[in-house]
């Protein structure tokens, strides 16, 4: 097994280390034999000038063989760097988003792990092959941060582990055979077969430790991988985060993450020095001792000299040297081997993806849709939820929001319409109190509203979403943790995305890929706005709800918006106005100030910007 792992791990290139270790091992082997030899006929009184000038020569021999033996692995790890990430690199840009955070079944993770096997065997890593779509992700929900963690450090990881750890451990088996067969052709056959039963406890215990180590050090690498990756989310999308008022949320994902990832880190490392200490006891102590007490014992028995005894001592070290160096890298090869299985994992690629599923969720959503045309509630009456008096918004000495006087009554629908930089987006930051107003008053329930007032009052659902990797489930709760699951599936009903969840095999289980990437552009809004009414926030503002999406996800977002009109105080601000049509009052803005504020079919009837430009777009519902 352990034979196997080296020869097909092993880059061509570092055979060349290898060889040289070998040639390195004889020379010394060589030196130390003469220096035996050297010894004998200095007890004899014989000239030793034959003896002398070869083991200076086989000293040198050695000298220069460490010496290139030593240079080639930071060029061999470069080259492997190179390699693995570009490999990477192609993989990632040619793997289909939604299938990355797909389940894969066992099989074909088998078989992504036997072409990876076969990759290793060329030496080239299986995602350099790329040329189609990516496959599923190792890291807990697919990461993105887990990724780039591969691309980086766990590439350096397998370059180190590839570069050099595979030469010299592939040295450390094989070196002491050639140590011995001298020994048992020169010096004595005994000696040579006892210690022979003790380096072959080496591959053994390597084998334990590789598979007692496995599964922790993978099992770290996992958790490195999500701890980076939740950082990178919860940084990117610090505001998104402070707009929900999940903050807290986001502050302990980051805290709790790093906590599993310093206790897995002592463990590996208690293993580690475990290992160390082992194969210190094991081969420094046991197999020194051994050896010397047989010389002596074969050196009083007479069947070996002085000499003999000497060049048995010094061989000793020969043998230990390359297990003591295997011992304290196998770190290496613990860290390296795991991150060599992620990446094959991650940025393999894999066949075509199953999409049946898929499918039938878009199929069963669009008859959901077809069959069950959103209803229209009652409005509900009363004092206003907010009241906006001659409000006003001044930006480095410039008037960019002027004259805004309107009320927003409890479970209403306000639209806000206009062309490019009439002052929609200021208005949205001024209700969620992002924005201070310069003049005028803006009330909520009679009160007068500070900005910690409106931002826990209001919740936005944005343009593009914030959507962190991890799954559907972990989104909502970002809303509220305590929500049940039974709160959460009535949250995606009343988004109109249940039914497409609930044919998913994993439900709400499934894991939604880095910033949503296994969901579309539709499913994504659907579940921002399921995230938004978790937080029973008073007022919901959506930032252009529709905007860059197809005919039929701007279908099924509206549509999940109209079922909220009447049981909720809605604010969209509008890109389409065909969006707006069953909206309370609409407020069109003109150059910051309100250009005019009614009902969708009176501005219809009326000349002005939103009835030429709904008709600009030829849509009338």
């Amino acid at each position: 097994m352990i034979r196997d792992v080296l020869l097909q791990d092993m880059p061509s290139r570092a055979w060349i280390a290898t060889v040289l270790q070998w040639i390195r091992t004889v020379a010394m082997a060589t030196l130390f034999l003469a220096l035996g030899r050297v010894l004998d006929n200095a007890v004899a009184g014989s000239d030793s000038s034959a003896e002398m000038i070869l083991g200076a020569a086989a000293g040198a021999v050695a000298v220069v063989c460490s010496g290139i033996a030593a240079a080639l692995p930071p060029r061999l790890r470069a080259a492997e760097e190179q390699l693995w990430r570009g490999s990477g690199i192609r993989a990632a840009l040619h793997r289909d988003p939604a299938a990355s955070s797909a389940p894969k079944p066992t099989g074909a993770r088998g078989a992504a792990l036997s072409g990876a096997q076969r990759g290793h065997q060329s030496g080239a890593p299986r995602g350099g092959q790329s040329g189609g779509h990516g496959g599923g992700s190792a890291h807990s929900g697919g990461h993105g941060g887990g990724e780039a963690e591969l691309l980086t450090g766990g590439v350096e990881r397998i370059a180190e582990y590839r570069a050099e750890f595979l030469g010299p451990a592939l040295a450390a088996f094989t070196a002491p055979a050639l140590v011995l067969l001298l020994m048992g052709l020169i010096v004595d056959p005994v000696i040579a077969v006892v210690l022979l039963a003790l380096v072959l406890m080496v591959p053994l215990l390597v084998r334990f430790f590789l598979a007692r180590f496995r599964g922790p050090t993978a099992q770290y690498r996992r958790l490195a991988g999500a701890a980076t990756g939740r950082f990178q989310e919860v940084l990117r999308s610090l505001g998104g985060l402070v707009l929900l008022g999940a903050e807290d949320t986001g502050r302990r994902t980051v805290a709790e993450a790093a906590a599993a990832l310093r206790v897995q880190a002592v463990a590996l490392l208690r293993r580690s020095q475990l290992m160390i200490l082992v194969n210190d006891a094991l081969f420094s102590l046991v197999m020194i001792t051994a050896t010397v007490a047989l010389a002596l014992w074969r050196f009083q028995a007479g069947v070996i000299s002085e000499g003999d005894l000497l060049a048995v001592v010094l061989l000793a070290t020969l043998l230990y040297e390359p297990i003591d160096k295997l011992g304290r890298s196998f770190y290496v090869a613990m860290a390296g081997r795991t991150q060599q299985g992620l990446f094959t994992q991650t940025l393999t690629t894999p066949g075509a993806a199953d999409t049946h599923t898929a499918g039938a969720a878009a199929q069963n959503s669009d008859r959901d849709s077809t069959e069950t045309a959103p209803t229209h509630e009652p409005r509900a009456t009363g004092h206003p939820l907010l009241r906006l008096e001659s409000l006003a918004v001044d930006r480095g000495g410039s008037s960019v929001l002027s004259g805004i006087t309107l009320e927003i009554p409890r479970g209403s629908t306000l639209a806000v319409v206009g062309p490019s930089g009439a002052g929609k987006s200021t208005v949205a930051s001024l209700l969620q109190g992002l924005l201070p107003a310069t003049s005028g008053r803006l009330l909520l329930e009679g009160r007068e509203a500070d900005p910690r007032d409106l931002q826990r009052a209001a919740v936005t659902v944005a343009q593009k979403p914030f959507i962190f990797s991890g799954t559907v489930a972990e989104n909502l709760r970002l809303a509220r943790p305590e929500a049940s699951d039974e709160e959460l599936w009535e949250a995606l009903e009343k988004a109109r995305l249940a039914a497409e969840i609930a044919a998913k095999q994993q439900g709400l289980a499934t894991q939604v890929g880095e910033d949503g990437g296994a969901l579309s552009g539709g499913q994504i809004r659907r579940l921002a706005i399921a995230r938004a009414l978790l937080s029973h926030a008073q007022l919901l503002i959506f930032d252009e709800p529709t905007a860059d999406l197809d005919r039929r996800a701007e279908r099924l977002v509206d549509e999940s918006l109209q079922a909220l009109a009447g049981k909720h105080t809605l604010v969209i601000i509008a890109h389409r106005l065909a969006t707006t049509r069953w909206a309370d009052q609409v407020l069109v803005l003109d150059s910051g100030r309100p250009a005019a504020l009614g009902r969708p079919d009176d501005l219809l009837q009326q000349r002005g910007y939103y009835a030429e430009a709904t008709a600009g777009e030829g849509e009338h519902r």
